[in-house]
């Protein structure tokens, strides 16, 4: 399973999440579905959101162990 850590990435940031939107040209909504995992951006945008936040494409993303 993959967790999202976009907001926690937000959070950190100097950019605030109406800032993020109008940047990447989304809604909120759509930048909360990216922050809870409920859907992903493209990579692409990916891409830019790490860039735009200082951090790795890796840093956005967690895997975690799925228990048996």
């Amino acid at each position: 399973m993959v967790i999202s850590l976009i907001g926690s990435w937000i959070k950190q940031s100097e950019y605030t999440r109406p800032e993020i939107c109008e940047i990447f040209g989304i809604s909120q909504n759509t930048l909360s579905n990216w922050s809870t995992g409920k859907t992903y951006p493209s990579i692409p945008q990916a891409l830019k959101l790490a860039a735009l936040l200082g951090v790795k494409i890796d840093d956005l993303y967690k895997m975690k162990e799925e228990s048996e």
